[in-house]
C-alpha cells in the first residue's frame, strides 16, 4: 500500500517565470482527502478538522464517522483504503448536512 501525503515542498526548484507560466497553462488539480496515521493501524480522515477514521484490520478497512475515536460510529467496511476513505468523507458530508 502506498499513501502520498501532500507536503508543502515537492524537492525541485524552478524558475519563478517557469512556475507562473505552468500554474497559467495547467488547470488546478482537485484537492485530495486528507488522511493521517495516528497509531500502527488507525489513519484520521480530515476535512476540516477530525470527520473519522479508518482502521486497519486485515483484510478490511473499518470506517468510523465521528470525533474523537471513543465516540466514533462505525459505519462500513472496505476492501481497499482509498474506498474506505471515500464512505468516510461522505458519511460524513451526509451527516453535516442532515444537521
Amino acid at each position: 500500500m502506498v499513501a502520498k501525503i501532500p507536503t508543502a515542498h515537492d524537492g525541485q526548484s524552478t524558475g519563478a517565470h517557469e512556475e507562473s507560466t505552468r500554474a497559467a497553462a495547467a488547470p488546478a488539480p482537485a484537492p485530495e482527502p486528507l488522511f493521517e496515521r495516528v497509531d500502527i493501524d488507525r489513519y484520521v480522515v480530515l476535512h476540516d478538522g477530525p470527520v473519522g477514521y479508518i482502521e486497519h484490520v486485515a483484510p478490511v478497512f473499518v470506517c468510523y464517522v465521528g470525533a474523537p475515536y471513543a465516540q466514533a460510529e462505525e459505519v462500513a467496511q472496505a476492501h481497499d483504503f482509498h474506498d474506505a476513505l471515500r464512505v468516510v468523507l461522505h458519511r460524513a458530508a451526509s451527516i453535516r448536512r442532515a444537521l
